[in-house]
């Protein structure tokens, strides 16, 4: 069985390359509006993508809107407190480069 290329984690480096990819867009689109607007606009699409897939959901047909939307809360305070303890520590020694980029 061939190695898997794992990244930190353990997460799997096609779901880095996707995020990855959400990531450049929201960078593209800062060059034209504030990072205000672009963290709203990707949080409002997270939330509306997150709709449908709950809407449309086959598996835990008995999950409850209310039991939806802990789960992703608690993924996505997961997901933020990772990310910080990732990349904070460069910001916070000014190894940041392009201060309009991440």
């Amino acid at each position: 069985m061939p190695n898997q290329p794992q990244t930190r984690h353990g997460i799997d480096p096609a779901f880095l390359d996707a995020a990855d990819r959400f990531v450049q867009l929201a960078n593209e689109l800062n060059q034209k509006y504030s990072r205000e607007w672009v963290r709203a606009a990707m949080m409002y699409a997270t939330a509306r993508y997150n709709a449908f897939v709950w809407i449309t959901r086959e598996d835990a047909p008995g999950q409850t809107l209310e039991q939806a939307a802990v789960y992703y809360a608690s993924e996505y305070d997961k997901m933020l407190r990772d990310n910080v303890d990732e990349i904070g520590p460069a910001y916070r020694a000014g190894t940041r480069g392009d201060t309009a980029q991440n």
